[in-house]
């Protein structure tokens, strides 16, 4: 909201920074504006990075620690977790060395959510502790006080109950002095969390139902649903299973209605598992066909993937070695044999021949039997290996895709969003290739039209469209190093339809067809939308147009965009392989 309400704010003070008539104050407060409202991140840093310079002419303390905290704070956004950690503790050195206490406390927090976003709750609560002490000799009770609600969720996450227990009673008796309902919420829910899992039913019903009375007429729809379902597991426990079904349902119907896609998977999944306890397996049947459809939308670290990649590399070369070292042994002991059963027929002459030459033909064959055996037993585990390479690679995306998509519910209004999303759906695209391989077949090749039929459609479903698209594909399989860039093309241009193309189109058509014509494969994307620029848009150095193109040379093909008053038709011919 705020991005969205500064943006003309923004582009007039940059037209006035560049007045060389304004002060050093002028150029201060304009320069800290355009910095926190800025909605580009990247724009925001290099305004925050001119503050510090500014800070640095005039030589001044305080401003270069606010100029730090301003780079920490975009590039925690940008995902340079290194660069604003960094940053927070250059602020924090001169907070300490100038005794600015409120400003360290603020710091501080900075600091532990840091921590807390990395799973290190052991450091988070050491600098919310920091942080609490000044703020209790401060004037400052409700920093104080959400302060200490911080340092309770720490605990509660790092499975200190009994001090998040404590620290959360604490809040409440606090926020007597001032009765904000927001922390009275979720000290109360978040009490009634750490109570249900020290089994205490009784106090952890109350403190549910207060924090939902609470925070349900704030239309704080996140956390009322988050308690609701905790609500339900306390019924569960409690042999209540009407009263639990009741509130995972309610919970449900609440995280739909606010368009909460982690929670509808969340609470799907507490529900296929509610209704196979109870035996009521058709119920849990669709609570976990619904738990998979959000699971696989909202399926990154490229790091972590590389890691799993040449870890299974290593197990498969070394299995190789292994066989490679099992053939030797026996070419040396078939060797053996041979020379052996010479050696017996020369001395017992033609009155053995008959029978030795038997024993070695029985001889061999056992050896090449076994040979045999071990060969297809290590091709098994071969295979099992790159399945299993395939299954963690796809469990990474999803991960990575959950992770970008629950960084993109923190971004609300802000431009960045549509970045973290876009960024999604290409994670998306690259885990079915895995997900098709592991779960399909053996092999490294992915028929296409199975493939891009679900691609489309689950980007169909990830915008909420009105309309179904109409494939043509025929039946032709692709190898991995083809699939990976085609989805990621094939994920662009749908996206950038589904996104601008149907703006007041009232019978919005797409059509995808794909055509294996001798060696190569043709592939038409057709709408009826609204059309656009190539050219304005590479001017305005659009990153997915260049990552089409980037990706069609890299496989060698040809793309053509043809423009008319009825839409966009998208031509490709590709070398298969």
């Amino acid at each position: 909201m705020c991005f969205s309400q500064n943006i003309r704010k923004i582009d007039s003070l940059i037209l006035l920074l560049n007045n060389e008539s304004l002060s050093v104050e002028e150029q201060t407060t304009k320069l800290k504006t355009i910095a926190h409202y800025h909605p580009k991140l990247n724009e925001a840093l290099k305004y925050a990075k001119r503050l510090l310079d500014l800070a640095e002419d005039i030589n001044s303390n305080a401003l270069r620690a606010e100029a730090y905290e301003e780079i920490s704070h975009i590039e925690r956004q940008l995902g340079n977790n290194s660069a604003s950690l960094n940053a927070t503790l250059k602020a924090l050195q001169i907070y300490e060395s100038e005794g600015m206490a409120d400003r360290l406390a603020a710091s501080y927090n900075q600091l532990a959510t840091n921590y807390m976003s990395d799973e290190n709750y052991n450091s988070a609560i050491k600098y919310l502790k920091k942080a609490e002490k000044i703020y209790s000799d401060s004037d400052h009770i409700q920093n104080h006080i959400l302060t200490i609600l911080n340092l309770g969720e720490a605990y509660r996450l790092d499975k200190h109950l009994d001090s998040a227990a404590t620290t959360f009673q604490k809040t409440l008796l606090l926020n007597k002095t001032i009765n904000n309902n927001i922390i009275q919420g979720y000290s109360q829910g978040n009490l009634g969390m750490v109570y249900n899992a020290q089994n205490k039913l009784m106090l952890a019903k109350e403190c549910l139902n207060d924090a939902i009375h609470i925070l349900g007429p704030l239309e704080d729809y996140y956390s009322t649903s988050v308690y609701i379902a905790e609500l339900g597991t306390v019924y569960n426990k409690e042999a209540k299973y009407g009263d639990a079904e009741n509130q995972f349902l309610e919970a449900l119907a609440m995280a739909e209605q606010a368009g909460l896609k982690e929670q509808i998977r969340d609470f799907s999944a507490q529900l296929s598992s509610f209704y196979e306890n109870r035996a009521q397996y058709a119920q849990a049947l669709t609570y976990q066909k619904s738990f998979q459809v959000y699971q696989d939308s909202l399926v990154n670290k490229e790091n972590v993937q590389k890691i799993e990649q040449l870890k299974a590399g290593y197990e498969i070369d070394k299995r190789e070695s292994e066989i490679g070292l099992l053939n030797s042994i026996n070419t040396k002991q078939k060797y053996w044999v041979i020379a052996l059963g010479l050696g017996i027929s020369l001395l017992l002459l033609f009155a053995y021949l008959l029978y030795k030459g038997n024993k070695k033909v029985k001889t061999t064959n056992s050896a090449l039997s076994k040979q045999k055996d071990i060969i297809t037993k290590r091709e098994q585990e071969k295979a099992m290996l790159l399945r299993e390479l395939n299954h963690r690679i796809k469990n990474n995306l999803q991960m990575i895709s959950s992770l970008l998509n629950l960084q993109s519910h923190e971004l609300t209004g802000h431009p960045a969003k549509e970045a973290i999303i876009a960024g999604k759906h290409r994670v998306e695209a690259l885990s079915l290739v895995h997900r098709k391989l592991y779960q399909e077949d053996l092999d490294t090749r992915i028929m296409l039209k199975d493939y891009i039929e679900e691609l489309v459609l689950g980007l169909f479903h990830g915008y909420d469209a009105s309309f179904k698209p109409n494939f043509e594909i025929d039946d032709i399989s692709v190898s991995l190093d083809m699939a990976v860039p085609l989805a990621l093309v094939i994920n662009e241009i749908i996206i950038n339809a589904l996104k601008y193309a149907y703006q007041n189109i009232d019978s919005p058509r797409l059509k995808l067809i794909m055509a294996e014509d001798k060696n190569d494969l043709d592939i038409q994307i057709i709408d009826n939308g609204i059309g656009f620029n190539t050219s304005k848009a590479e001017e305005n150095n659009a990153f997915g147009i260049k990552l089409i193109y980037a990706l069609i040379e890299q496989l060698e093909g040809v793309i053509k965009k043809l423009d008319s008053k009825t839409g966009t038709h998208w031509k490709m011919k590709i070398k298969i392989n």
